[in-house]
């Protein structure tokens, strides 16, 4: 059988595979883009490679979500800290002005 025809068939199962799992909700419009691209481009030489490469991804986007998702509660916990330490650092100057202050004015 002629290569075109062979490539031609691949290239047609792994963009119904795509279709598919885009109509479903498998993957979202980014992701089929990239991927309708790269089957293009003869990046997967069968279907199993290509749903194989579906589950890595989503695996991590999923895994960089979450990520990002700590990261955001430690930002927000070193941030609210850092402001803590602030208030305690003024309240303290605060306080030892307005002693500084009130002995000054006993003195006069």
């Amino acid at each position: 059988m002629p290569s075109q025809v062979l490539w031609m068939r691949r290239l047609r199962v792994l963009r119904r595979l795509l279709v598919k799992y885009r109509a479903a909700g498998k993957i979202d419009k980014h992701l089929y883009h990239s991927l309708y691209q790269e089957s293009k481009g003869n990046t997967f030489k069968h279907k199993r490679a290509l749903v194989e490469h579906i589950h890595k991804a989503k695996a991590e986007a999923q895994r960089e979500k979450t990520l990002k998702e700590q990261m955001d509660v430690r930002r927000a916990k070193v941030k609210a800290a850092r402001e803590r330490r602030v208030e305690r650092k003024t309240a303290k100057a605060n306080a030892l002005t307005g002693e500084e202050e009130t002995a000054q004015t006993k003195e006069t």
